[in-house]
């Protein structure tokens, strides 16, 4: 009696390959973007938590500051302020907060704007528990002094921070975040000041602004903006008005802004340098109800 053998296939043909390959190709270009932006969210909510916690801890410093602001600006040597008659250096958008500058601020500009995180007055409102390094007697870090790289101070770090504007404005730095770089990914609006100080000069511009920030419920809180990341500025200040800038987060013109009341919000900013660029239904960050003296 016979035996009949039965041959079963085994593996795959070509086109059942090349099938399933395409298959898996197309799930992955369905899935990779819906990832994408799942990654994008969770990033964003941490740039709003972190400006939050700064926003609100900046109105708690306010209240103990008799309405002030932690605004300051620039003195020689580091440290110093007005009233003790040293040479006025400037104004920089991270005096606020943050951790200590990269060691090329303090050779650029003379070192005015090496702000030590000693002297960032927000600073101790977010980490209480913390004492950066600085030298006693108003001596500014030297540029190779570890503390420069070993202090980390989160919340000032926006994932989205690609590079450094600040060196060379609005050129991008890709060397450094401006985290790394200034010390801070976020930046105190100073439109207002530009205005000001266009009109009055540089210290009573500062000043009048900083004593109108005194009287900031009169002026809806909600939409006038105290800080902002980098997108803020690059976009509104475009003269451009079809200006396009893709942020770390792949959105075109959009910046996450702190207000006034202490909230947070993601928003489109207006390119141009026009007058709605700078106040608008969605944000101010001038006075809009500005009575100069």
């Amino acid at each position: 009696m016979h035996q009949i053998r039965r041959h079963t296939k085994a593996g795959f043909t070509l086109i059942e390959l090349l099938v399933v390959i395409a298959i898996i190709a197309l799930l992955i270009g369905i899935l990779l973007p819906a990832l994408g932006r799942a990654r994008n969210a969770g990033r964003q909510a941490i740039s709003l938590s972190n400006i939050r916690q700064i926003t609100t801890a900046a109105m708690v410093y306010r209240e103990d500051f008799k309405g002030f602001l932690p605004m300051v600006l620039s003195y020689t040597p580091r440290g110093s302020v007005q009233m003790q008659g040293n040479s006025l250096a400037g104004a920089c958008t991270w005096a606020f907060g943050g951790k200590n500058t990269n060691a090329f601020w303090a050779g650029a500009y003379g070192g005015a704007f090496d702000i030590e995180a000693a002297d960032r007055p927000l600073n101790p409102y977010l980490y209480p528990d913390l004492t950066p390094d600085a030298p006693a007697g108003m001596v500014a870090l030297p540029p190779q002094d570890p503390a420069r790289k070993a202090l980390e101070m989160f919340v000032y770090r926006d994932p989205s921070d690609q590079a450094t504007h600040q060196r060379n404005w609005p050129e991008p730095d890709f060397r450094q975040t401006s985290y790394n770089d200034v010390g801070t990914s976020y930046h105190t609006n100073f439109k207002w000041f530009e205005e000001l100080r266009n009109r009055l000069g540089f210290a009573p511009g500062w000043n009048f602004g900083c004593l109108r920030f005194k009287v900031a419920d009169a002026f809806q809180p909600s939409r006038m903006v105290w800080i902002g990341d980098e997108t803020m500025d690059l976009v509104t200040n475009n003269s451009f008005a079809a200006y396009q800038y893709r942020n770390g987060y792949g959105d075109i013109n959009k910046a996450v802004l702190g207000f006034m009341d202490g909230s947070g919000r993601y928003v489109t900013m207006i390119p141009g340098n026009l007058p709605q660029s700078f106040a608008n239904d969605s944000y101010t960050l001038v006075f809009p109800d500005l009575r100069l003296p």
